[in-house]
């Protein structure tokens, strides 16, 4: 579904300001490093879920944009996802001056943050060594660049096609050079590449192409391990060169180009990506705050959107076509990649399930031909399954759309896809969940059966069990939901209650020693048994029922975030990024630079405390998320930060996706508007008199009180206002009775009575 670009965007934010699009600041997150990392971002320029997105590149690696550096190499279409995962058919274009210098290391300019504007949709910078300015736009599957050369000296571009198996193909009749890159993850089908078209709208004075080594000849074409080509212009031109991708053929990508990008000109692809992006941001309608906290919030917006990748391609028919990433046949339908599902089922789903219903069912669609395709739903697709971190959570994002009643695709096949993953060990690239038999046999994956990460895995298949119980029994299948459900508590056999912590256990039952709470690593995936104890968002109660209940359970909560902020490196034998990022972050064990931790501040709303909830959500807001290049803290990883401060900052946060109900924490903004993709259109309003009224008092759901600390999905999608009256000091009384229970939410939506309808 397209939204219309409604005429009053440019104004949205009162007179005289910018547009909403001129919000998000790339460069926030970019100052970070292998041993830091502050957002772990880099500038991306792109049109939102686009095939390509644009970056100035600084280095090689995991981080192509460093904002501490000041030498840029080149200017980089990229499928980067994450800092810790590969670049799949990228390729560089570079402008210089003077001699031709072909390799990054030699062609490389400094340049000056004074002089770099980075923009959503068009980032713009001089080159001071070749006195070059640059110009860059993105479009879906391609973009545009315009270097005004300077009017002395010899003027080139080089086409890097990069590493990985790569070719180019200069036509100097069409001022285009073509080629491929063919770097992607192991156990690609054959052939796989990337096909790129990068049209010049001046003549080559010159060309040529280079290899690996640097070696240049004037030979038109080149292919290896990784090649490049370069072309001459005359001093003083300004070129502007189009460019369009495909994974499918040449044909393909210049088609692309020609749709997407009718014309040269660099202003008009900007302006008119600007107004995709003023069209998407304008989902929100944001009121007070500090004019910074509105940044960050359009800003989290914009990190939001560029993931899921989707792949779609549009063929000479004017149909919606796919790259079958594991059979390497054309398919119909639409197709995506480059997603943490490990990440991002916690929050950046749930987002799009709220703000974007129409794109989640395409997701879920391209989800279900990935099955077709490949027999499995991915983990980790980069592009294709890289089996990194843990658990199948595409089941929790089948789960989270259906209960919130996303159609659109086909359920069964769906359903017979997390099924699988619930029931059968993973084949040929795909791992899915290690350890399956162990688990189905002991309940529980062993920390002696040969599989790292053994405790985070058994608490992550539990909830995962708990997702494809929930689609189970809305499509009646009554045997299924009771076994599911029955795995759903297995999380129950591995907390300790002589330690008060998840644990990892023995085949034989026994627990496995030496044991420090401090230990990150080990049984645990990027944490620690501080962090992981918590890790039972579905089901809360039977959570605080083994911890002895709920006075025990908010003393172990307060705990988390007074205690030490030391830690023991344990099963990692080193000091990593996380650890030092967890203790920068002063709350005791509370981690919030990992994702394990992004539910736990709310838990205190499902044991009655809710004000608590506000102040700790309140205290990340304010510490987590700051402006400029090294104002976050942690791994962005795929918008799911983003998505936790999005949902955050807007009052409520989606605890357990796959039951479609929100805990409220505390608005940050006065008013803050939710343009539903139905038409309505939902409000909370926070009436304070100052900014450090942190606490709800008391609140109103479309004029009626509300004496509860959740909200469910359907009254947030059925459009109205959620009124808070906030205070300074917390109201203890206010909204004490904990959340639904999934069976009680269930049973409402089926039109029967329960906690969930009062």
């Amino acid at each position: 579904m397209q939204r219309l670009l409604l005429p009053f965007l440019c104004l949205s934010l009162g007179f005289g300001a910018d547009r909403l699009s001129d919000l998000p600041d790339p460069l926030v997150g970019t100052d970070s490093k292998y041993e830091l990392s502050r957002g772990n971002t880099y500038p991306a320029i792109f049109i939102p879920y686009a095939m390509a997105a644009w970056t100035a590149q600084t280095g090689d690696g995991g981080w192509p944009y460093q904002y501490a550096k000041d030498n840029i190499r080149g200017f980089r279409m990229t499928h980067r996802p994450s800092a810790w995962t590969i670049d799949w058919g990228s390729f560089s274009i570079m402008p210089g001056t003077g001699p031709l210098k072909v390799l990054p290391d030699a062609r490389g300019s400094k340049f000056q943050h004074a002089n770099e504007t980075a923009k959503a949709y068009r980032y713009d910078v001089l080159l001071d060594d070749y006195k070059t300015k640059v110009s860059m736009a993105p479009s879906a599957h391609g973009g545009i660049l315009r270097f005004s050369f300077p009017k002395e000296g010899n003027a080139w571009v080089v086409l890097d096609a990069n590493n990985g198996g790569s070719s180019v193909e200069i036509h100097p009749e069409s001022n285009r050079i073509t080629g491929t890159n063919s770097l992607t993850a192991r156990g690609s089908v054959p052939g796989f590449a990337v096909y790129f078209v990068a049209e010049f709208d001046r003549p080559f004075a010159s060309f040529g192409t280079w290899d690996i080594k640097g070696a240049k000849d004037e030979a038109k074409t080149r292919s290896g391990p990784h090649t490049g080509a370069y072309a001459g212009f005359r001093a003083g031109e300004v070129v502007t060169v189009r460019v369009g991708t495909s994974l499918i053929s040449l044909e393909q990508a210049e088609r692309a180009m020609k749709a997407e990008l009718p014309k040269a000109d660099v202003d008009a692809a900007a302006a008119a990506a600007q107004q995709v992006w003023d069209r998407d941001l304008a989902v929100f309608d944001i009121q007070g705050g500090t004019a910074e906290q509105r940044k960050t919030f359009y800003t989290a917006y914009y990190h939001s959107l560029q993931f899921p990748r989707m792949l779609n391609e549009t063929d000479a028919k004017g149909g919606t076509v796919h790259y079958g990433l594991y059979d390497g046949e054309v398919h119909a339908g639409p197709m995506f990649t480059d997603i943490g599902f490990w990440d991002v089922f916690r929050a950046q789903f749930p987002l799009l399930t709220m703000v974007n219903p129409s794109r989640t069912a395409e997701i879920m669609r391209a989800m279900v031909h990935t099955y077709e395709e490949g027999g499995w739903i991915p983990t980790w697709p980069n592009p294709i399954e890289r089996n990194v971190m843990i658990g199948t959570h595409g089941d929790s994002a089948v789960a989270d759309a259906y209960m919130k009643g996303i159609r659109g695709f086909d359920i069964e096949k769906a359903y017979a896809a997390i099924r699988k993953d619930a029931t059968v060990p993973g084949t040929g690239v795909f791992k899915a969940r290690l350890g399956i038999e162990d688990y189905l046999k002991l309940g529980y994956v062993p920390a002696d059966g040969g599989v790292q990460e053994s405790a985070a895995r058994t608490l992550e298949y539990a909830y995962d069990d708990f997702c494809v119980a929930q689609v189970a029994r809305a499509l009646g299948k009554k045997d299924d939901y009771e076994r599911f459900m029955k795995q759903a508590k297995f999380y129950r056999n591995l907390y300790d209650a002589s330690t008060g912590y998840m644990r990892g256990r023995n085949r034989d039952g026994s627990w496995m020693t030496p044991f420090d709470p401090l230990d990150w690593g080990g049984v645990f995936t990027e944490g620690n048994a501080w962090q992981w104890l918590w890790s039972v968002q579905h089901d809360v109660p039977g959570l605080m029922a083994l911890m002895g209940g709920r006075e025990s359970f908010l003393k172990k909560l307060d705990e988390l975030f007074s205690t030490t902020t030391d830690f023991k490196v344990g099963g990692y034998k080193q000091v990593i990024h996380e650890m030092t990022e967890a203790k920068m972050g002063e709350m005791g064990q509370y981690a919030h630079i990992n994702e394990p931790v992004h539910h736990v501040i709310y838990l205190y709303d499902y044991a009655g405390q809710p004000w608590k909830a506000q102040k700790w959500a309140h205290e990340v807001m304010v510490r987590n998320y700051k402006p400029g290049p090294a104002g976050w803290l942690g791994d962005e990883d795929n918008g799911q930060m983003s998505a936790w401060y999005i949902f955050s900052a807007l009052g409520f946060y989606p605890v357990n996706p796959g039951q479609p109900v929100y805990a409220i924490g505390t608005p940050l903004f006065n008013k803050a508007a939710i343009r539903l993709e139905n038409g309505k259109k939902f409000t909370v309003e926070a009436v304070r008199k100052s900014a450090d009224e942190i606490y709800v008092q008391s609140a109103t759901l479309n004029g009626r009180p509300l004496d509860r600390a959740w909200i469910s999905h359907s009254e947030i999608v059925n459009g109205g206002t959620l009124r808070f009256r906030m205070g300074a000091q917390p109201n203890e009384k206010w909204a004490t009775g904990g959340l639904p229970t999934p069976d009680e939410m269930f049973a409402t939506s089926q039109g029967g009575a329960g906690k969930a309808g009062q």
